[in-house]
């Protein structure tokens, strides 16, 4: 079982293969994620090796971007036990979209009116984003992991979750984990 450790040390999930598990094709995608907690909070951090040119949306850094996952994009579900998740995505651009399900594909809450500040970084090489989000946006308690990519049309995963074409919305088929001192109850 995984374990998100507290602030700062961090759990970091490299995104190595296709989403069937397969190798990925063409220059290697290398992205990640690393997760932390805080008592009130998960910094998430994502980055990736540059894919050139990467595929941004035209919207200023920091803004929340419906349909993120069109661009150069690594995203984190967070699951519970019940099958409702937390979605962040993270793009090459220092935009981010914040979901949260109660079931594969059934919206629950969009965060619309709400807002992460992003702290994003770009260089020749590489990008990373990183937030803290809001222990109240995620499903309690946090049971189950995964990390995604999206670039240059490959469709990467941490952990492989299965089915015949890319979805990333299989909770049930992520890795478990736990943060210690988090309980539903606390």
């Amino acid at each position: 079982m995984l374990e998100v450790p507290p602030a700062p040390a961090a759990l970091t999930l490299d995104v190595t293969r296709r989403w069937d598990g397969g190798a990925l094709s063409g220059p290697p995608l290398r992205a990640r994620v690393s997760l932390s907690a805080t008592a009130d909070a998960l910094w998430i951090e994502a980055g990736m090796a540059n894919q050139h040119p990467a595929r941004v949306p035209d919207a200023p850094p920091g803004a929340r971007v419906e349909g993120l996952w069109h661009y150069d994009v690594v995203e984190c579900f967070l699951a519970s036990a019940d099958g409702r998740y937390f979605e962040l995505e993270l793009g090459a651009g220092g935009h981010y979209l914040a979901l949260a399900f109660a079931a594969p594909r059934k919206r629950a809450r969009d965060f619309a009116g709400e807002r992460l500040d992003v702290d994003w970084l770009g260089t020749a090489n590489a990008w990373t984003a990183r937030c803290a989000v809001p222990r109240e946006w995620l499903p309690q308690p946090v049971a189950r992991v995964n990390a995604f990519a999206i670039a240059r049309g490959e469709f990467a995963v941490h952990e492989p979750v299965g089915g015949s074409e890319p979805d990333f919305h299989r909770p049930e088929a992520f890795p478990e984990v736990r943060v210690p001192g988090w309980s539903a109850a606390s």
